[in-house]
């Protein structure tokens, strides 16, 4: 036992109370957690229960994630990785639950410069990094951590072990998946280009590189048109891996264009493997007048929600 947590054990150290538990003893039927989902899920206990009682969670951030803070501190002052993200709902409908506890967001959203969750709605860049790190909600495919604590990314890439996770060797867990993400599916916006060659100051030189270099892929093209003449693009990309990795052939970049904004976004990225590629590009829901919606928590003013939407749904292969 680690000399930390002998003290956080017997309540001696200042500001934390409460047993660190990590990974969680299994229980029948409940979530396994591993050793990589430590210490993330044992922090987000040990910060949920202050919330209940309303007390500060920055104690629990310094003793088990201070690289977290000094990244969220870097991500401050990075404005354009924060402006190449959307919102996100904290709140999966398969999964019938929270994602994050609404105070943890509130603490790194405070921290990283960006407004905190109105409702359920949050910055999907903030959220889908740091704040997955510390979900709990068990789902049928895993913790929401797992796509960062897990090297599936790094190693169906090429990239550095690390470089796509909480503890990078440089840059920051936001910046570099901007980066990584935003190199590959915004190459077709000159404005979020733009944006993307200002935040790479805040990337390490492995994801740097992803938006100089070519990248082929597929991508589902969703677009609807809403009333005014507003177009709104939903495209999911799929990059496939150079090798399986962890079960997973492909990675997932889902991003937004909207002439409101005239700005493509990012919304969220993971691996997912090659029957769930199959299943999303499939021939029988292409065409036009198919049904259109937001998926993977996005949350886009006027077309998520509970109206029904039509417009077109066509696959595009991508070189570049």
């Amino acid at each position: 036992m680690k000399f930390l947590d002998l003290l956080l054990l017997l309540g001696l150290l200042p500001g934390i109370s409460g047993a660190f538990e990590c990974p969680l003893k299994a229980v029948p039927g409940g979530p396994e957690e591993k050793a990589e989902d430590c210490p993330w899920a044992g922090a987000a206990r040990l910060m949920n229960a202050k919330a209940e009682k309303r007390e500060e969670l920055g104690p629990v951030f310094s003793a088990y994630a201070p690289g977290i803070l000094k990244q969220l501190d870097a991500d401050r002052y990075n404005k354009a990785t924060l402006k190449l993200w959307g919102r996100s709902i904290n709140y999966d409908e398969l999964a019938n639950g929270e994602i994050v506890d609404p105070s943890i967001l509130r603490f790194i959203a405070a921290r990283a410069g960006v407004p905190g969750p109105k409702g359920r709605i949050m910055h999907a860049g903030v959220e889908h990094t740091y704040g997955y790190l510390f979900s709990l909600l068990p789902t049928k495919f895993g913790f929401k951590r797992a796509r960062w604590v897990r090297p599936d990314i790094e190693d169906g890439l090429g990239l550095p072990r690390g470089s796509a996770g909480p503890e990078p060797a440089a840059g920051t867990l936001l910046a570099n998946i901007t980066c990584l993400a935003g190199g590959i599916a915004l190459k077709d916006d000159s404005t979020a280009m733009a944006l993307l060659k200002r935040a790479s100051a805040g990337c390490g030189e492995a994801e740097k590189a992803y938006i100089s270099s070519g990248t082929a892929r597929m991508r589902l093209m969703e677009t609807v048109t809403l009333p005014k003449g507003r177009k709104v693009a939903l495209r999911t990309d799929f990059v496939p891996f150079a090798k399986d990795s962890g079960g997973n052939t492909h990675l997932l970049i889902y991003s937004v264009y909207d002439s409101a904004l005239k700005q493509a976004y990012l919304v969220s990225a993971f691996p997912v493997n090659a029957a769930f590629v199959k299943s999303v590009l499939d021939a029988s829901g292409l065409g036009p007048e198919k049904p259109v919606q937001t998926r993977y928590n996005a949350f886009v003013e006027g077309l998520t929600g509970p109206g029904k939407f039509t417009g077109s749904r066509e696959v595009l292969r991508l070189e570049k």
